[in-house]
C-alpha cells in the first residue's frame, strides 16, 4: 500500500477526497492543508494499476498527486532539514543517473520549513548532480516532490505522467502578458493543455458570452475566425480584428446555419442549467464531431449531483470527453465535449 499527497483547488479537497473514496476500494484519506492538500492510500489496488486508471479517467477535483517515499518529523531547523532533504535525494540512485530531474518544493502556510521553494531546490540539487543527474525546470524524466506541513515533511519521486500534472501541485502558470484582456484567458489556455486539444487545428469558432474577449483573443491569436456573441462591448483592441465578428445579442437570441462552426466555447456566468439549454439548442450550428469547451458554474451545494445532472443535460447533443476542475477554475469546472 502506497501513500500519496494529493492537491485540489482551495476549498475543494473534500470533493477530491470523496471521489477517491468512491473509486479506490479500501483507501484511507486524511487532510493536510485544510481545503487543499491531503493524503490518501492506494487501498486494495495495485499501485501501478491505480495510477494507470487515474490517468485514463482523471478525477474531476484531484489536481495533482505524488507518492510518498519518505515521511519525517519537521522541526524547522535548517541543519536538520538539509540532512533530511539530502539523505532522501541520495536514495534516488539509478533514477537520477543520466536523467533530467525536476525538484518541486511546496509548503503549507505557517509550516516551519525554513526555505523557499527555490532554496529547497538548491539544497537537493548538488546531490542530484553528484548522482549524475541534470536538474531541470521542465520536461523532466523524473520529478522529486517535497511537501512540508506544520509537522511533517513528505518526499517522493515519480514520473511526470503519474502526477497528473508536471507543474508543482498542478498549479499551471502562464506568463502574464501586459496586453491580456482578461484573466479568464488562462482558463482556455489551460484547457488546451489539459485536454490535449491544440486550438490552432480548428478554423471557425463560436464564442458564447464572449465579452470582454479573453477567450476570443486566444482563439484569434491561434488563427481562427471567431463569431463572438455578447450584448456587452468587446475590448477595444479586438474591435477591428479582421477575423472577428461580434454579434451584440444574448446567446439565446442568435441563430446560424447548421454546421457553421467546428469549435464552440462558452464561459458564461449564468445558471449552469440555463447555459446547458442554450448550448444544446445551438448544437446544430456545429459540424459533426465538432468540439466544445464549456465552463460549468457550481452554484449549488452538491457539486457531484450538479455535475451529474449537467452531464445528463449535455449528453443529448454531445459526447462528453472530460470534466476537470482546472487550476484557473474557481467555483466551476471545465468540460470538453464533441458534437454527436
Amino acid at each position: 500500500m502506497i501513500t500519496y499527497v494529493g492537491t485540489a483547488n482551495p476549498g475543494f479537497s473534500p470533493y477530491a477526497m470523496e471521489e477517491l473514496r468512491r473509486r479506490i476500494r479500501g483507501t484511507k484519506v486524511s487532510g493536510l492543508a485544510p481545503g487543499e492538500t491531503f493524503s490518501f492510500t492506494s487501498g486494495d489496488h495495485d499501485p501501478e494499476a491505480l495510477l494507470t486508471e487515474l490517468r485514463r479517467k482523471e478525477p474531476i477535483f484531484l489536481r495533482h498527486l505524488f507518492p510518498v517515499e519518505a515521511e519525517n518529523e519537521l522541526t524547522g531547523s535548517p541543519e536538520q532539514t538539509d540532512e533530511l532533504l539530502q539523505a532522501y535525494a541520495a536514495t534516488l540512485g539509478n533514477r537520477a543517473q543520466g536523467k533530467k530531474i525536476a525538484i518541486q518544493v511546496r509548503k503549507e502556510q505557517n509550516s516551519p520549513f525554513p526555505y523557499t521553494s527555490a532554496e529547497g531546490r538548491d539544497v537537493i540539487a548538488p546531490v542530484i548532480k553528484e548522482l549524475g543527474g541534470e536538474v531541470v525546470a521542465r520536461e523532466a524524466d523524473w520529478i522529486v516532490s517535497v511537501y512540508a506541513t506544520k509537522k511533517k515533511l513528505y518526499l517522493g519521486c515519480s514520473l511526470p505522467r503519474d502526477n497528473l500534472s508536471d507543474w508543482p501541485g498542478g498549479a499551471v502558470r502562464f506568463r502574464k502578458d501586459e496586453g491580456l484582456i482578461s484573466r479568464a484567458a488562462f482558463k482556455l489556455l489551460e484547457a488546451e493543455r489539459a485536454f490535449n486539444l491544440p486550438l490552432d487545428r480548428f478554423s471557425n469558432a463560436l464564442d458564447l458570452g464572449a465579452a470582454p474577449g479573453g477567450w476570443t483573443s486566444v482563439l484569434l491569436e491561434r488563427g481562427l475566425k471567431v463569431t463572438a456573441v455578447d450584448p456587452a462591448e468587446m475590448d477595444p483592441s479586438l474591435e477591428l480584428h479582421p477575423s472577428l465578428r461580434h454579434i451584440r445579442r444574448n446567446a439565446a437570441d442568435v441563430s446560424f446555419a447548421p454546421g457553421t462552426f467546428d469549435l464552440m466555447v462558452c464561459d458564461m456566468s449564468w445558471d449552469p442549467h440555463h447555459t446547458a439549454r442554450i448550448v444544446s439548442e445551438l448544437a446544430h450550428v456545429l459540424s459533426a464531431g465538432a468540439t466544445g469547451i464549456i465552463t460549468l458554474k457550481l452554484m449549488y451545494r452538491k457539486p457531484f449531483q450538479s455535475i451529474q445532472d449537467l452531464m445528463e443535460d449535455y449528453s443529448h447533443e454531445f459526447d462528453i470527453r472530460k470534466v476537470k476542475q482546472l487550476f484557473h477554475n474557481r467555483e466551476e469546472v471545465t468540460m470538453w465535449v464533441k458534437r454527436k
